[in-house]
């Protein structure tokens, strides 16, 4: 039998994961951004797969969030998506631009997700699926990588 719980996550780490999905949800908008402006297929198909897999974590970050009993303040502004153009470059600025924001937007992010993991009054359900998200997030990097150091040879 589900016994209720008198337990609140603080409000510092609710902060926390919030600021955590907010770097999410800005990177997951220029992915989606700069997998149109790529013209390799597979290339773009990954920069794709990791807007996806940022709405993905987003989703999963809320839901748990809710459930632990958090009161959670969903941003309506990935409905209202900018209409500005990407800006025009050639094939090879192009694909080196992309690659250099994918690493440093590597970077944010897993440092992002290091900082929450790193609080000692995280719940154990909580820690478990941002451990599970870092790696995630970690092996997509990789493969875009290694993607584009095989594209490049």
């Amino acid at each position: 039998m589900i016994k209720p719980t008198s337990f609140r996550l603080p409000q510092y780490i609710v902060d926390k994961v919030s600021q955590l999905m907010d770097i999410l949800r800005s990177e997951k908008q220029k992915y989606e951004i700069a997998s149109i402006s790529v013209k390799d297929k597979q290339l773009r198909d990954s920069i794709s797969w990791l807007a996806q897999e940022s709405n993905q974590y987003i989703c999963e970050l809320t839901s748990q969030l809710k459930s632990i009993g958090a009161v959670v303040a969903i941003d309506t502004e990935e409905n209202n998506q900018s209409s500005s153009t990407p800006p025009v470059f050639t094939e090879a600025q192009l694909s080196s631009n992309v690659i250099q924001f994918c690493k440093d937007s590597e970077k944010m992010i897993i440092s992002a997700y290091r900082v929450v993991l790193n609080e000692p009054y995280l719940v154990e359900g909580l820690r478990t699926l941002i451990r599970q998200q870092l790696n995630g997030i970690m092996y997509a990097f990789l493969q875009l990588k290694l993607l584009y150091k095989l594209k490049s040879e």
